[in-house]
């Protein structure tokens, strides 16, 4: 079986439509969206008169997406600072969004972890389990330190 893999090149209207239909079901960093005009055929020039487009709507704003991106990852995933970082870092947003929306996310990690944790060992303070555990929450972004001392308090309630 053969695929087509020339691909044809979208006029400025195409280009328009794919990313309006893009954004129709969920929210694009501008990178991604040129991005995925770019995968799509879609001509520089094309992609930046969309854009501008988009921005002058409202349907692209870098800042407010990440503002809501870090919020979303911190209070659905659940997940650590540096992790949400680097997932903005990702979505090609600048350093100066990325800092404001995690500014924005202000509450004490350790608060966050702690039930986390809890649950995560549920109890069982064995090595084994507890290197699981740490680096489990170190893939989610949170800090070693953060992270050893919410099983220290943890191991020290449950000795009581």
């Amino acid at each position: 079986m053969r695929y087509n893999t020339e691909q044809r090149e979208l006029s400025f209207d195409e280009a328009k439509d794919k990313a309006l239909r893009l954004l129709e079901f969920r929210a694009h960093s501008e990178r991604e969206l040129t991005d995925k005009l770019r995968r799509a055929g879609a001509k520089a020039e094309d992609i930046e008169e969309v854009l501008d487009f988009c921005r002058n709507y409202g349907f692209v704003n870098d800042r407010a997406y990440a503002l809501k991106k870090a919020r979303d990852l911190k209070n659905l995933k659940r997940w650590g600072i540096k992790r949400i970082k680097s997932e903005l870092y990702a979505k090609g947003l600048s350093a100066e969004y990325i800092e404001e929306a995690v500014a924005g996310l202000d509450d004490d990690e350790r608060d966050t972890l702690l039930p986390l944790v809890e649950k995560k060992l549920g109890g069982n303070f064995e090595k084994k389990n507890v290197d699981k555990c740490i680096r489990y929450f170190i893939y989610r972004g949170y800090g070693f330190s953060d992270i050893k001392s919410c099983i220290e308090n943890l191991k020290t309630e449950y000795e009581e």
